[in-house]
């Protein structure tokens, strides 16, 4: 069959997309803040969370190291894209290397 929503299975319809809906476990998103040493200065850095996990690194295509970690845009969650906003999306993209997501 061709393209089709109509029974919205693949949908994340957790609050603001923020639970996983690849299996049966309905991971939820979430955002990590951490510190990380560049040279010369300590930066805010943060990274996705998937059920509670902070997901610094993952294996991507071809099992491909990937850096999951971002800078700290802004402090106050202005500009184009909050940091939850990026880490959510990228939660996204995230588990569909998961072993247990499944796809539809």
């Amino acid at each position: 069959m061709s393209f089709t929503q109509e029974k919205e299975t693949n949908l994340h319809t957790g609050p603001n997309g923020t639970i996983c809906d690849g299996c049966d476990k309905h991971c939820k998103f979430g955002i990590y803040y951490f510190y990380r040493n560049e040279p010369h200065f300590l930066s805010d850095w943060f990274c996705p969370t998937i059920d509670g996990q902070p997901i610094k690194q993952y294996k991507g295509p071809n099992a491909q190291i990937i850096d999951a970690s971002r800078i700290e845009p802004c402090r106050f969650d202005e500009g184009p894209k909050t940091a939850i906003q990026q880490a959510i999306e990228l939660a996204h993209e995230i588990v569909k290397y998961c072993d247990n997501y499944k796809i539809k």
